[in-house]
């Protein structure tokens, strides 16, 4: 008799298991890999985000040259830009202005306000807030705090009081600087 031998399957099993092995680890390489792909293009796409942000920044500086205490108690400041960019000092923007006294208690923390001098609290810009100040440009500006319903009234300080502020104009540049109640003016 004739028997038919049956081809032998054990050698088989482990050829697929090796195949569905490599198969696997290929698959779960490259679905890391695209992972990774796309981890760093985000983090790419943040990193020139910000490098933008800072090179902006970098490139806007502001300089107080000057300060005096007016007569009527107003603030005139000299604003140079010293940087590449406008900074914006138009009546559109919103510039904050922050006053302390001799011993850094805060005076007053607010916006400007270039359009109204009627809002009660306000620190008003009498003059030189009407456009961008332009790159290189000098601005005199004159803040109206001599009304003592102003948040940034001095009238209480006495002669020879020291004062600092800080100007944030909108976000892109900032500066600040110091001066005294001058007898002379007051």
């Amino acid at each position: 008799m004739i028997t038919k031998s049956r081809p032998n399957k054990k050698g088989l099993t482990p050829v697929i298991a090796v195949i569905l092995l490599l198969m696997m680890t290929v698959a779960a390489a490259g679905a890391a890999f695209f992972w990774f792909v796309r981890i760093q293009s985000e983090m790419q796409g943040g990193t020139e985000s910000y490098s933008e942000q800072l090179s902006e920044s970098i490139s806007s500086r502001a300089d107080v040259s000057e300060v005096d205490v007016m007569s009527d108690e107003s603030l005139k400041l000299i604003i140079r830009n010293i940087g590449n960019s406008e900074i914006p000092v138009s009546s559109t923007t919103k510039i904050n202005w922050l006053l302390k006294d001799s011993e850094q208690n805060i005076i007053c923390n607010q916006l400007w306000n270039a359009t109204d001098s009627l809002i009660v609290g306000d620190t008003y810009c009498q003059s030189g807030c009407d456009t961008n100040l332009p790159v290189k440009g000098t601005r005199e500006i004159i803040l109206n705090i001599s009304n003592a319903s102003h948040g940034c009234f001095m009238g209480g300080y006495s002669n020879n009081t020291m004062f600092y502020f800080k100007i944030d104009f909108a976000g892109v540049t900032a500066t600040g600087g110091s001066f005294s109640k001058d007898p002379a003016s007051a």
